[in-house]
C-alpha cells in the first residue's frame, strides 16, 4: 500500500510567496498527498491565491487570527494522510522530498519521526535541490539533545515528517500563543518519545531574511520551550544520558543568554541565568562565568564580534 502525506501549511500574510510554496509540493515526484493550507486571518491576497489553484489536493481552511501554533494544530486535525509534514508559506520542498520520506518510512515501519537537512537561501529557485544519492545517508538519533549540543543544526519545521496517528495523540502539538520556538518544543517532545531517523541530504528549502538592524535590543529571557525542557529533566521525566544532555543544552543556552544580558549591562541578571544553568558543567558555561565576572559590556560585545568573525572565516 502506498503511503499518503498531509502537508500542513499555515498562512498569514504571505501572499507574495505562497503560490511558489504550493507549486513546490505539487511538483513532487511522489504524488500521493494532500495540501492543507490553514489561513490564520490573513489581510492580504494570500487566501485568494490559494483558492484559485485548480487542484483538488489543495484544501483551504480559514480561521480568525490565532497564531501559527493554532493554525498548525488545526491542520493536523484536518489531516487524513499516513504521514504529516509541515511547510511554512514562504519556504519550499525540493522535488524529491516526499519520495525520499516515503522510501524511508516504508523501509523503517518502526520509525515514527523522520528528519532531513535543509537548504538556507534568500530566494526560491525551482529544482535547486537535486536527487539524493543512493543509498541514502541516514543515521538513527536516540539523543537529539546531544546532537544539538554538538552544534548540529537539527531539524527545521519544513524538514520533519511524523506518522499521523502518533502525532494526533499528542494534540495540541504546538503550544498555542507561542510563535518563537514553538516548533522546537514539539521536536523536543517527539525526540523524547520516539527515535529520530535523520537523512543528511538537503531536501527542503528555508528562506532566510536579509540581515536587519544591528542595534542592540534587550534580551527577552529564556524561551518557554527551554524552561519546559529543564522542568521535564529535573522532574524525572527524562533519565540517563538524555537527561544529562538536556540539562547541558539548557545550561549552554542560559550561558549564551547571560552574555547577552552582560552586553546590555545587566550583570545581575547575567549571573542569575548562570546560576539557573549551572548543571551544564561545560566549557561554554565556565567561559561565560568568567566573562560575566570580569568583562565590561563593551568587552563582551567586542568578544562576540571577534568570535563571529572567526566563525565566518572558518
Amino acid at each position: 500500500m502506498m503511503l499518503s502525506f498531509s502537508v500542513v501549511i499555515p498562512l498569514y500574510n504571505k501572499g507574495r510567496y505562497v503560490y511558489d510554496t504550493i507549486q513546490s509540493v505539487l511538483g513532487q515526484t511522489y504524488r500521493h498527498f494532500e495540501i492543507i493550507v490553514v489561513d490564520d486571518g490573513s489581510t492580504d491576497d494570500g487566501p485568494s491565491i490559494v483558492g484559485a489553484i485548480d487542484d483538488e489536493r489543495v484544501k483551504l481552511i480559514r480561521q480568525p487570527n490565532g497564531g501559527v501554533s493554532r493554525a498548525r494544530n488545526r491542520g493536523i486535525d484536518a489531516a487524513t494522510g499516513d504521514i504529516v509534514t509541515f511547510l511554512d508559506a514562504d519556504d519550499w520542498y525540493g522535488p524529491y522530498y516526499l519520495e525520499t520520506v516515503a522510501a524511508l518510512a516504508a523501509e523503517h515501519p518502526e520509525i515514527v519521526f523522520f528528519g532531513c537537512a535543509y537548504h538556507r537561501a534568500l530566494e526560491y529557485v525551482p529544482g535547486d535541490l537535486s536527487r539524493p544519492p543512493q543509498p541514502l545517508p541516514v543515521s538513527v538519533q536516540s539523543n537529539y539533545y546531544e546532537l544539538l549540543r554538538q552544534h548540529h543544526p537539527g531539524v527545521h519545521t519544513n524538514s520533519v515528517a511524523i506518522r499521523r496517528m502518533q502525532l494526533a495523540a499528542m494534540q495540541p502539538c504546538f503550544p498555542v500563543g507561542e510563535s518563537h520556538g514553538e516548533d522546537q518544543d514539539l521536536w523536543f517532545r517527539l525526540s523524547e518519545k520516539f527515535t529520530l531517523l535523520y537523512c543528511s541530504v538537503m531536501l527542503v528549502g528555508y528562506r532566510i531574511d536579509v540581515p536587519g538592524s544591528l542595534m542592540m535590543l534587550r534580551p527577552k529571557g529564556m524561551l518557554p520551550y527551554f524552561e519546559r525542557l529543564q522542568q521535564r529533566a529535573l522532574s524525572g521525566q527524562l533519565t540517563g544520558e538524555q537527561r544529562r544532555s538536556a540539562l547541558r543544552l539548557v545550561g549552554d543556552s542560559r550561558s549564551a543568554l547571560a552574555r547577552e544580558y552582560l552586553e546590555y549591562g545587566d550583570r545581575a541578571e547575567a549571573f542569575r541565568q548562570l546560576r539557573l544553568g549551572w548543571r551544564a558543567c561545560s566549557q561554554h558555561w565556565l567561559i561565560s562565568l568568567l566573562m560575566v565576572a570580569g568583562f565590561s559590556p563593551k568587552m563582551a560585545l567586542r568578544f562576540r564580534k571577534w568570535r563571529g568573525g572567526r566563525a565566518q572565516a572558518g
